[in-house]
């Protein structure tokens, strides 16, 4: 059985080198489009959505939603299958899931200096030319974006060593160096599979298994197996932490191959804030925009009293900023701000997000301004002072009506 699993910088020739290898070698290639694409068919979440949880760091709600978490537990499922099949090449950093005891696995990351992929990036072929300071902008956002992945799940950076079997420097190597290069490595007696190697792929398949099933219940955990035997874990600490145990061990022994389960804590069990379970029925994604920032800071700590995860930003620059890293369900707005308003700010959100249930706060509005707020899309119109009881009414009152409305959860 052979596995490669083919890593790359933009512009490395990635494309050249992977059809090679599936040529020579007999593969089944399998691209991080296709993990991406199956995961979406197969839980409902779109690619893009993916993309932005695999490469950007959590989003200001994740702490309430664990989303991010979520969403990677979907991908590094459907990545787990495909183990079923033999002679494969996967390519793109979301193989990066798979574990390094998978000693079946070779790793190859394909690098470049910056030259060589500006000068690749402006000889492709296609409509468009890119000037040399697009190209750079290209080449450092993936970088960057790649990074914050590999930070996320290792501390380290794309490039470092200990991640790969082989870092090949694609503009210093011919094509059909490579090629034999890696097919000389996939032959090394390292690599074959051996019953540890093999019952290691087994254990990240169980893993992955357990993992999902306890992220769908709404739990953000760790989850590591070996041979049949689940280790959870726990990285918060915890209020009630034997019913906490009792709840990850029923979901857990559902999974077929289940043997066992034992648990284990984090270096932040102790200080990495509190454990909570996303509740699916719960409203978890609000966003509380105000430009008085004790006030908007109080608000979002007294609905958390009443179980609902909010976050505030303090402008509506600010505001529409966020919504391009996580979209909220319902969107706490003042009116009266400096620099871009929350009239402004409401009629962006509308056109963009559809879906999203503004409430308006506001200390300061006109019955013009209630008119023209309810004409342009907002649910609800409140007025400071308000009871924090009203306020929760109306916003679980949006709730309901977001879940009436049909696929609004895609975007």
């Amino acid at each position: 059985m052979s596995v490669v699993a083919l890593f790359s910088g933009t512009f490395c020739g990635e494309d050249v080198i992977s059809n090679d290898l599936v040529k020579e070698l007999g593969l089944v290639y399998v691209t991080e489009n296709e993990i991406l694409q199956r995961t979406s068919e197969s839980f409902n979440v779109p690619v893009k959505k993916l993309i932005r949880d695999l490469y950007h760091a959590p989003a200001v709600l994740n702490e309430f939603t664990h989303e991010k978490q979520r969403h990677l537990a979907y991908v590094q499922s459907v990545l787990a299958e495909t183990f079923k099949q033999d002679n494969i090449l996967y390519s793109g950093f979301s193989a990066l899931l798979i574990p390094q005891d998978i000693t079946h696995v070779l790793r190859v990351c394909l690098i470049a200096d910056i030259n060589y992929r500006i000068a690749k990036m402006q000889n492709m072929e296609s409509k468009e030319k890119f000037s040399e300071k697009d190209a750079v902008k290209t080449i450092t956002k993936h970088d960057n974006e790649i990074n914050t992945w590999t930070q996320y799940l290792f501390k380290k950076i794309p490039w470092d060593a200990s991640l790969y079997d082989m870092l090949i420097p694609v503009d210093k190597i011919s094509p059909d160096e490579i090629l034999k290069l890696v097919s000389e490595n996939l032959g090394k007696i390292t690599l074959h599979l051996t019953n540890k190697s093999k019952k290691a792929a087994d254990n990240f398949v169980l893993a992955s298994r357990v993992n999902l099933a306890l992220a769908q219940k709404g739990h953000d955990v760790r989850v590591a197996c070996t041979d049949g035997k689940v280790i959870i874990t726990i990285e918060k600490n915890v209020v009630r932490l034997e019913k906490l145990k009792k709840e990850l061990k029923e979901i857990a022994v559902t999974i077929s191959g289940v043997s066992d389960i034992d648990f284990t804590f984090g270096p932040n069990f102790k200080s990495g804030g509190y454990y909570s379970r996303f509740d699916f029925d719960t409203l978890s994604k609000v966003l509380v925009v105000d430009d008085e920032k004790d006030f908007a800071l109080t608000l979002s700590k007294r609905l958390s009293l009443h179980e609902i995860g909010s976050s505030a930003v303090f402008s509506g620059e600010d505001a529409m900023s966020s919504l391009d890293t996580e979209v909220p369900d319902v969107l706490v707005l003042d009116l009266k701000m400096p620099g871009m308003d929350g009239m402004e700010v409401l009629k962006m959100v509308i056109g963009k997000h559809p879906h999203v249930k503004v409430i308006i706060l506001t200390g300061q509005g006109t019955p013009q301004d209630k008119a023209d707020a309810m004409k342009y899309g907002a649910f609800a119109y409140l007025e400071k002072p308000v009871e924090i009881e009203l306020l929760v009414e109306t916003m679980q009152d949006a709730y309901r009506e977001i879940y009436r409305e049909k696929d609004t959860h895609l975007y």
